[in-house]
């Protein structure tokens, strides 16, 4: 491991005293997140192929999958959480939005209530309108990035 990801890993190289030890303490926490999901996963992959042979239920089966993938994005999340030492505001909202559309795959549409259908529709609109507002603003800050202002060299 390189020297400046292992410092990063420790937490800010600008952080001292407290900061820096609260920092230190957070990254361990999110690490043992990181295990404990991992194991989760495993465990989860274990039970979904033990259901896809004894049973035939598209539904059961897809939500195990669904549920597969939210932790891995759930996972990815938190290793770019160690390594950038900051959240992806996008890929929460993407887990928020399929881990919603999980629950009415699990319940049935059919079998759901209008209101809580229009309830999860609400949600789901507001979670989509957000996404392309953090998209939209991610590209402004990738323009502003791309900004360069060249020097004006002083007549000698």
């Amino acid at each position: 491991m390189e020297i400046g990801k292992f410092r990063r890993f420790l937490g800010s190289q600008t952080s001292v005293g407290i900061a820096g030890i609260l920092q230190n303490m957070q990254n361990v926490i999110v690490v043992f997140v990181c295990l404990l999901m991992f194991w989760i996963m495993l465990v989860q992959i274990y039970q979904t192929s033990l259901e896809t042979m004894q049973s035939r239920n598209f539904r059961e089966i897809a939500g195990h999958l669904i549920y597969i993938f939210v932790l891995i994005e759930l996972f990815r999340l938190m290793i770019h959480y160690l390594e950038e030492q900051r959240i992806l505001l996008g890929s929460i909202i993407e887990v928020a939005i399929v881990s919603a559309l999980r629950e009415v795959i699990l319940e049935g549409a059919l079998t759901v209530s209008w209101d809580r259908i229009l309830a999860v529709c609400g949600l789901i609109l507001t979670l989509t309108g957000t996404l392309a507002l953090y998209h939209y603003h991610e590209k402004g800050r990738a323009k502003l990035g791309q900004i360069t202002i060249n020097r004006i060299e002083p007549p000698a």
